[in-house]
C-alpha cells in the first residue's frame, strides 16, 4: 500500500514539475517560447459625434458599437461627413489581423466615400470573402455611426 502511494506522489510531482517547465518556456533549445502579443485595449469613452469648423462632422464608433466585434475584437471607425456626404472613413486602432483588415477595408470603405448619408441606408454592401467577420463589423460600425449622425446632427 505504501509503495502505491509513493508511486502516486512521484507521478503527481513529475506532472507538476513538467507543467512548471512548460509554463516557463522551452528550455531545451535555450530560447523562451514565443508569447502572444498583448491585445490592444480599445478605448470606448471617445466622443461619438463632434462638429468641426465648416460644418464637418466626425463620428467615432468606439463608444457607439461596444458589442460589434470582428474576428478578434471591436473594429471602430471614424467617419467624416461634410454637407451630408461621406468624405472619409478611417479604421481606428484594433486587434484584427493586418491581412484581414486590409482586405476588408479595401473592399468596403471606398464604396461609401462620396455617398450621401441618407442613401447609405438603402445601399447594399457585401462582406469581403476571406475576411467576413471583419467586413461585417466594419459595415455595422459604419451604419451605426451614420444612423447616429442622422439622429443627432
Amino acid at each position: 500500500m505504501m509503495k502505491s502511494i509513493s508511486k502516486c506522489c512521484f507521478v503527481l510531482a513529475m506532472a507538476m514539475a513538467s507543467e512548471c517547465a512548460f509554463a516557463q518556456g522551452n528550455t531545451q533549445s535555450g530560447t523562451p517560447r514565443r508569447q502572444r502579443p498583448v491585445a490592444y485595449v480599445i478605448p470606448t469613452d471617445a466622443p461619438i459625434l463632434t462638429k468641426e469648423k465648416g460644418g464637418t462632422y466626425v463620428i467615432n464608433t468606439s463608444g457607439l458599437c461596444k458589442d460589434v466585434k470582428g474576428y478578434k475584437d471591436l473594429v471602430p471607425v471614424e467617419i467624416t461627413i461634410k454637407s451630408d456626404k461621406i468624405v472619409n472613413i478611417e479604421v481606428l486602432r484594433n486587434n484584427e489581423g493586418p491581412k484581414y483588415m486590409a482586405s476588408a477595408s479595401q473592399g468596403i470603405l471606398d464604396k461609401y466615400i462620396g455617398m450621401k448619408v441618407k442613401k447609405v441606408q438603402n445601399a447594399k454592401v457585401d462582406a469581403v470573402a476571406g475576411a467576413t467577420f471583419t467586413s461585417n463589423a466594419l459595415i455595422q460600425n459604419i451604419n451605426a455611426g451614420l444612423n447616429y449622425y442622422l439622429e443627432h446632427k
